[in-house]
């Protein structure tokens, strides 16, 4: 008998909720850039992000960002990584409840 356990693969190996969270702050930030990069190319950098702290455009900035954390839910959960699943979805949590608090109590 082989007492010897297998081993693990890396998508093994991060299944943690702390990893999870970590990808779901990180990744609507990739996005804010992308966003910028894709719609508001005709602007420079200062004025996207001044643009961006509008109160009253801030919500929708923040919506589409967090958008990307969805398909990264959805493929972790496919893959059975829980944790990951898990993590992603506190982190986008924040981001909702902060465009929440943004655009209906501030």
């Amino acid at each position: 008998m082989n007492t010897e356990s297998a081993p693990k693969r890396l998508l093994d190996k991060m299944d943690q909720t702390i990893i999870g969270f970590v990808i779901g702050l990180i990744l609507p930030m990739f996005m804010f850039v992308l966003y910028y990069l894709v719609k508001f190319d005709g602007y420079t950098w200062d004025e996207y992000v001044n643009g961006a702290r509008d109160l009253a455009v801030l919500p929708s900035f923040i919506k589409v960002s967090v958008f990307i954390n969805l398909p990264f839910f959805f493929l972790f959960n496919l893959l059975k990584k829980f944790n990951l699943c898990k993590g992603v979805f506190f982190a986008s949590l924040i981001y909702i409840g902060g465009m929440l608090f943004i655009k209906f109590l501030y």
